[in-house]
């Protein structure tokens, strides 16, 4: 479920229903002032200003204490002061992936000299064109920018947003993403979008590493999590590669996106529900071992496991609220 507000704590906003309008009016200004201040800036600038506000407003972040819990489950063997220092991190790239999103605009304008793709031997995307073709990514790095390998190719990726549930916010916001070379359909209802462009033979990208609690149980950093095999329900059943593909932050604002080999079955002749979830765990695991890379990359800002996860992990991560 959305969020109602991104920078006022949920039990504020329950206690005062009242004044729910009034905070979305004040967050509403916040982040367009944030927003208006950082399209000032270069975007080597822009980064660096969101990165030092959102590490050093961590305390103040409603959520900063769910990426905190997720961390200490996820990485059982560190200590707290190494998940404090973590969770820092992850606000501050949180922070970050905001300002990609202001300076995406003059990132695609600039992306001859911003990007740089990687492919697998024998793939070439231009082969694909006219083809429908699912693209996988977790909520890690600069993945807001997956749709530019794609495009590098002279395709345009159908991606899934949240509809913001501010109403001051939810068209701005909505403007900002267009500036990405990506085609948005809601996530309300979006399920028959998504097929009509496979049937269409164009690119859907979808990103996939959060909880779904009618999903499928697959491990996760060795937890079972009530997974969302939606991804790849869709490739099996329009008969489409499916491809995970990892956007990472490189010095002086510039970006690598890799597209990693095609996932298939382990067993192509199960079922196609076993054959999902046999794709779905393998994309988990590569998500996995993303983060273990480098954990304060990971946008873990919501409930990854099940309630009892957390209840049974180090006090660190007790609070599920």
């Amino acid at each position: 479920m959305a969020k109602k507000h991104f920078l006022i704590p949920a039990w504020i906003a329950a206690k005062l229903p009242a004044r729910c309008r009034v905070g979305w009016m004040f967050e509403a200004f916040l982040v367009k002032a944030l927003v208006r201040l950082m399209q000032l800036m270069s975007p080597e600038q822009a980064i660096r200003f969101a990165e030092v506000v959102f590490r050093n407003l961590k305390s103040l972040l409603p959520f900063a204490g769910k990426i905190r819990r997720n961390l200490a489950v996820a990485f059982p063997e560190k200590s707290d002061r190494e998940i404090e220092r973590l969770t820092r991190g992850v606000c501050g790239n949180l922070g970050i992936a905001a300002a990609e999103l202001v300076i995406a605009e003059r990132v695609l304008a600039e992306r001859a000299e911003r990007f740089e793709f990687v492919i697998p031997n024998g793939i070439d995307l231009a082969n694909y064109r006219g083809r429908p073709l699912v693209l996988i990514t977790g909520h890690i790095g600069a993945w807001q920018y997956g749709g530019f390998l794609p495009a590098a190719f002279g395709q345009r990726m159908t991606t899934v947003y949240a509809p913001d549930v501010n109403p001051y916010l939810h068209d701005f916001l909505l403007k900002l993403r267009k500036a990405l070379p990506c085609n948005f359909i809601s996530r309300d209802g979006c399920m028959r979008g998504l097929m009509k462009e496979l049937k269409r033979g164009n690119v859907v990208g979808l990103t996939s590493d959060t909880r779904l609690d009618n999903g499928d149980p697959l491990y996760f950093f060795g937890i079972p999590m009530p997974a969302n095999t939606t991804a790849a329900r869709l490739a099996l059943r329009h008969n489409c590669g499916f491809f995970p593909v990892r956007a990472e932050r490189l010095p002086s604002t510039k970006f690598r996106i890799t597209l990693y080999p095609e996932i298939r079955p382990s067993d192509p002749d199960a079922p196609v529900a076993d054959q999902a979830r046999q794709m779905t765990q393998q994309v988990l695991d590569l998500f996995e071992s993303w983060i273990r890379e480098d954990p304060e990359q990971w946008m873990c800002f919501g409930r990854r496991w099940p309630h009892k996860v957390y209840a049974n992990a180090p006090a660190t991560s007790r609070d599920t609220r």
